[in-house]
């Protein structure tokens, strides 16, 4: 790319390399330390890179370009990366400086300091620099200890090469580059590089380690349990010890408390005590004491292991510099398996049978939620006054492990401290202690004030109980995001509130397509508790009375579970059900656009939903009634075809951003351009369409040959072969029919064999 004043700034480069020349000898002792290299060198090499390093603009932390931590020691380590680069308050890169005394080539204890806290952000470089030297690595590739310091390095200039390396190091790392793409493009082009491993499939794999390890242990030693609360328990254990693993790195709790509790004798009944001191002071319902659950059987060695692999230097993961989102997506993947256990009660993992029939769990990416939120969130937040956003209700009614809503928990503490830092409101809301200052430009809201938005304003259901935990303990750790000991003191000072709330009234476990009206004219009594409780019907109308008398909700979003109806998946009582009380439920439809109906009937008038979901409804036949029902009972104002979004996924997605409101009006169409991982400069120019019920509301938009016929007109189609259904062909396939593909081979075996051909082998041709 074209370099801005390329001369210019390469002359003050070489000024900067003639002083450190000039004075080497000063600036590799001992006395010339890491703070004074930062000033004298690092700060000036990057704004030569276009970075405002010292905020000169002037503006609020959360739009700063670059974020410089305060180093915090604990132990001897340090705890946070020393700058953060952002692009609009998304992370981008790390840098970590060092003092000219350290050798940056050699030293394997810097190179596996910035890898880890990249690794753990899930940031694909980082660089580690001293001015004297410079290295880039690529952190997507999993940090060990015992990594040389030239492990994933791709880059290392000394630093009289820097002029020649400049055209490198600008098209990188300089904000222009970022900006236009360059660094992202650079990310994708070297993505699968021998030996990346990402953070969120590495973390995923150890507390997959964890459950089964617990879960064979708690069966083994606790007898008297069964599935559901076996399931339970290892949850809790989990979702308690991660909570405070990372309230350590936060300073919230005290480091290395739990490695020592985890290393004593009788370390269950140890943590155990943790977790009630802890309920104590958090008092959020993730800590509240259950008898049976502090009294369970757990040897020591598993307990041991659980917490060593979350210590340094055992541990590749600062867990201080992990986003809520990684952690969502972890935990997303993670509920896709369920415990069951074996006539004699022993303990096996397995897939959940819906995750199974969908072939895996797709976490949303974060530039999907948070353009949905924006588009949603945003506009009805717009211009308006913390106090009448106090009003407003969001609802992600499959809420998983809960990205939507920390997405719309972040855009509103965004907004509210935009909002209070403003020039007229910044000396009220300081006295008030709505806001409080960290440093010169830097003000964060208070615990009080998030608790507040999140108690007012965010709101989740899910037929899954574990994710319904999950999501609260995300929103929770959302909350603590920024604090420590200090903040959370004048909280305990000043007021009766706890440091955690409660969210049982806002996050709720149930099945959101179905009423407790599912038994109306059905004797209760001849469904088992089994049976009942995968149903989980749900009343919106009494647990969330005040809502809907209200009108209902004013944003619903989300990215629900797209199932098809078929008698060998969803139950056939429920396909009753839905044909009975959902217009689109008619031939084999999916489950998605049950959830498009029903969100937008929670929805008060003029409320606004928007869903990733599948886009063949625009074109497919089956789908003319979810058309009619979308296109003309709402007012759609715009869709955005994202396509391909879930790796590892045929399935290509739309969003559509809907008001409830039947006024007519056009639908701006837009297109995803390209595959990079974001939706900046990334997005078509608008198309305008008319559905229209001569063509059953279709909405084409593949460009067609003047003289193309369309395939219809020569033959008939009809849905192919669906193999692997239980109870169908001849003989009837069983389970374990299903679960060996027994009619799939890789190559021929005989004479009868046929190659199979899915959607994925079919393309457009002319």
């Amino acid at each position: 790319m074209k370099i801005e004043n390329k001369d210019n700034k390469i002359d003050q480069l070489h000024q900067l390399i003639e002083q450190f020349e000039y004075n080497e000898k000063v600036y590799k002792s001992s006395r010339y330390d890491e703070a004074n290299t930062r000033v004298d060198f690092i700060d000036k090499f990057f704004e030569l890179l276009d970075w405002d390093v010292r905020n000169v603009s002037g503006y609020s932390e959360a739009y700063r370009d670059v974020v410089r931590e305060d180093k915090i020691t604990i132990k001897g380590k340090p705890k946070a990366p020393d700058y953060s680069f952002r692009i609009g308050g998304i992370r981008k890169f790390f840098v970590e400086a060092k003092k000219p005394l350290v050798n940056i080539r050699e030293d394997i204890e810097p190179a596996f300091q910035i890898r880890r806290y990249s690794y753990t952000a899930k940031l694909p470089l980082a660089i580690l620099t001293d001015f004297e030297e410079m290295a880039v690595y690529d952190t997507r590739i999993k940090p060990i200890k015992t990594d040389k310091a030239s492990t994933a390095r791709i880059n290392y200039l000394e630093y009289r090469k820097y002029p020649d390396a400049f055209d490198f190091i600008y098209d990188t790392f300089s904000k222009p580059a970022i900006l236009r793409g360059s660094f992202d493009k650079y990310v994708e082009d070297t993505k699968r590089k021998r030996g990346t491993s990402e953070v969120d499939k590495e973390f995923l794999k150890m507390i997959d380690g964890w459950r089964t390890d617990l879960a064979r242990n708690i069966a083994l030693r606790n007898k008297q349990l069964d599935i559901v609360d076996l399931n339970y328990a290892i949850q809790k254990v989990i979702d308690r010890i991660i909570f405070l693993r990372i309230a350590e790195d936060r300073q919230m709790e005290k480091y290395g408390t739990m490695q020592i509790a985890g290393k004593s004798k009788f370390a269950y009944q140890k943590i155990t005590h943790l977790f009630q001191k802890a309920n104590q002071k958090y008092n959020s319902g993730l800590f509240k004491v259950e008898d049976w659950l502090d009294n369970l059987q757990v040897d020591d060695k598993i307990i041991c292991s659980i917490i060593t692999s979350l210590y340094y230097p055992e541990c590749p993961y600062e867990l201080s510099v992990m986003p809520i989102e990684i952690l969502g997506n972890i935990y997303e993947q993670f509920l896709g398996k369920t415990i069951r256990l074996t006539p004699s009660h022993q303990a096996k993992i397995e897939e959940k049978p819906e995750v199974r029939k969908a072939g895996g769990v797709y976490y949303t990416p974060k530039y999907i939620v948070d353009y949905i939120v924006e588009n949603t969130v945003g506009e009805k937040i717009k211009s308006q006054t913390p106090g009448k956003i106090e009003k407003l209700r969001i609802l992600d009614p499959a809420c998983g492990s809960g990205s939507f809503l920390v997405g719309a928990y972040q855009y509103l503490i965004d907004y509210h401290l935009k909002y209070y830092t403003k020039s007229k409101n910044i000396n009220s809301t300081l006295k008030k202690g709505i806001i409080y200052q960290v440093d010169a430009n830097t003000y964060r809201l208070s615990i009080q004030e998030k608790q507040k938005i999140l108690l007012n304003n965010i709101y989740g259901v899910d037929i899954d109980s574990q994710a319904v935990e999950v999501t609260k303990l995300s929103l929770l750790l959302k909350l603590m995001e920024d604090e420590n000991v200090q903040s959370a003191g004048q909280l305990f000072k000043y007021s009766d509130l706890k440091l955690l709330p409660d969210l049982k009234d806002n996050v709720k476990c149930g099945n959101s397509l179905i009423g407790t009206d599912f038994y109306k004219d059905k004797q209760i009594e001849l469904f088992s508790q089994d049976e009942i409780r995968k149903i989980n019907a749900f009343d919106w109308e009494t647990e969330f009375k005040e809502i809907m008398d209200s009108g209902g909700f004013d944003c619903v979003i989300g990215n629900p579970p797209y199932i098809h109806q078929r008698d060998d998946f969803v139950q056939v009582n429920d396909i009753s059900y839905y044909k009975s009380h959902y217009v689109s439920s008619n031939f084999r439809q999916n489950t998605y656009t049950l959830f498009v109906e029903k969100g937008i009937d929670l929805l008060k008038k003029e409320g606004i939903f928007s869903y990733i979901i599948p886009n063949y409804f625009l074109s497919t036949d089956n789908d003319s009634i979810f058309r009619e029902f979308l296109f003309t009972k709402n007012q759609v104002i715009k869709m955005l075809n994202v396509k391909n979004v879930f790796i590892d996924a045929t399935v290509y997605c739309l969003i559509p951003i809907v008001k409830k409101d039947n006024s007519k009006s056009e639908i701006l169409y837009y297109e995803k351009n390209s595959k990079i991982e974001t939706l900046d400069n990334n997005i078509s120019d608008s198309k305008i369409f008319y559905p229209s019920p001569d063509n059953s509301y279709k909405l084409r938009f593949i460009k067609r040959k003047t003289d193309c016929i369309e395939l219809g007109k020569y033959c008939n189609t009809y849905m192919g072969i669906v193999p692997y259904r239980k109870g169908y062909g001849d003989p009837p396939q069983t389970e374990k029919m299903i679960n060996n593909k027994l009619y799939s081979h890789k190559k021929s075996e005989g004479n009868k064999d046929l190659l199979y051909y899915t959607a994925s082998d079919i393309g457009f041709f002319y």
